[in-house]
């Protein structure tokens, strides 16, 4: 009842000249059907020994005619329509009295409800006008089963107009639920994009590069320590996978706002700086002590910190030192990550600017900056996030 009556509210909002579209197969059956009522009047007509009246025939083709109308604009046909029963209630034609009852059906279904009550109205004042006329001949009976097949002929009209409306909206509503399904996939791929980028690659880099070292040297001290860190880095990354695949099958949220370290900011600056340390990189970091941050910016910052960790071994061959500095300042905290790596010289692992991408995306998102940038000291990463809004 509740949607039978929005469908109603909304359809008595329908603009004057606003006009539902016939299909095409509706259109190709409405010309046939025009075309064969022309042809059987005309020879009507013509061999009725001109007993029918000009203006009979005028109007009786012109509503004929201005069914045609509803192929391409039913708001100008109805016009028309109207435009002949007023004519016919003046003359006193009746022979189409019946045609532009059935017609009301049609109207109903295309036009808006002012038009089609304006083209009832019309139909009900030349129906008592020729039942009204002297010696017209017309019946009261007949006016009344003419008025009651006008009354069906609206009914089923305004009930295929309703059903037309309805899987219309329900069309509607099945497109605005795929594509909502559609970003939440998107959404749920980028997060697990993410944690493979932000965790898994940057093991999989720490097992490259000690892999590399174990080429290049026979130290045993040195080989014992790049063992070590493969050993972990696989381990880790395996633990992250097992984590990422429980995320895939629902065993684990999948939410922006989980915190990627366990530790927080404190945890993450220890890891990287263990995993730089292996690396010959020493790490200087500037933390408040009693640093406080919504969950959210917690983990933007932390995917910066590994992130730019994972550059520094990927592509900053050379770099010695690495500092990370945070600051809390007017309701903003402002971390830079910079290292001192010559120009030019990378540990010849692929780049796919994914990371750097999808980090200022979410900074943007979340109406902070980002930005990454060689300088003459050595790479220079800056991000900034607002703690409120």
């Amino acid at each position: 009842m509740t949607s039978f009556r929005s469908d109603i509210a909304r359809y008595a909002r329908t603009p004057f000249l606003d006009y539902l579209a016939l299909s095409p197969l509706a259109k190709r059956i409405l010309i046939i059907l025009v075309a064969v009522t022309l042809i059987l009047d005309s020879l009507f007509r013509a061999t009725n020994g001109g007993s029918t009246s000009v203006v009979s025939a005028v109007v009786t083709t012109t509503i004929t005619l201005s069914v045609a109308l509803f192929v391409w604009r039913p708001p100008i046909g109805t016009s028309v329509l109207i435009l002949a029963a007023a004519a016919a209630s003046v003359t006193g034609v009746a022979d189409s009295l019946l045609t532009a009852a059935v017609i009301l059906g049609l109207v109903a279904f295309t036009c808006s409800p002012l038009l089609t009550t304006t083209y009832l109205l019309a139909w009900i004042a030349w129906l008592v006008a020729i039942v009204s006329r002297p010696g017209s001949g017309f019946q009261p009976l007949g006016a009344v089963i003419i008025a009651f097949l006008s009354l069906v002929s609206l009914m089923i009209g305004l009930a295929i107009r309703q059903q037309y409306e309805r899987a219309r909206t329900l069309a509607l509503q099945l497109e605005v639920s795929e594509r909502e399904v559609a970003e939440q996939l998107k959404h749920e791929r980028d997060l697990i994009a993410d944690e493979l980028h932000d965790i898994v690659a940057h093991e999989i880099t720490i097992v490259a590069l000690h892999a590399a070292v174990l080429d290049r040297t026979e130290d045993m001290q040195t080989r014992s320590q790049s063992q070590t860190a493969i050993r972990e880095a696989a381990v880790q990354a395996l633990t992250d996978i097992r984590r990422v695949l429980g995320m895939v099958r629902g065993e684990e949220n999948l939410s922006p706002e989980r915190v990627s370290s366990p530790d927080g900011i404190t945890g993450t600056i220890a890891a990287v700086t263990k995993e730089l340390g292996q690396a010959g990189i020493a790490v200087t970091a500037d933390v408040p002590s009693d640093l406080r941050l919504p969950s959210a910016s917690l983990v933007a910052l932390t995917r910066v910190i590994r992130e730019s960790a994972t550059n520094v071994l990927k592509h900053a061959t050379g770099a010695r030192t690495v500092s990370i500095v945070l600051r809390v300042e007017r309701g903003w905290v402002h971390l830079t990550f910079t290292d001192d790596s010559p120009p030019a010289r990378t540990a010849g692992l692929p780049a796919s600017g994914y990371g750097i991408m999808r980090l200022r995306e979410r900074f943007r998102l979340f109406g902070g900056t980002f930005e990454s940038e060689r300088k003459s000291q050595g790479w220079v990463v800056s991000a900034s996030l607002p703690l409120s809004g």
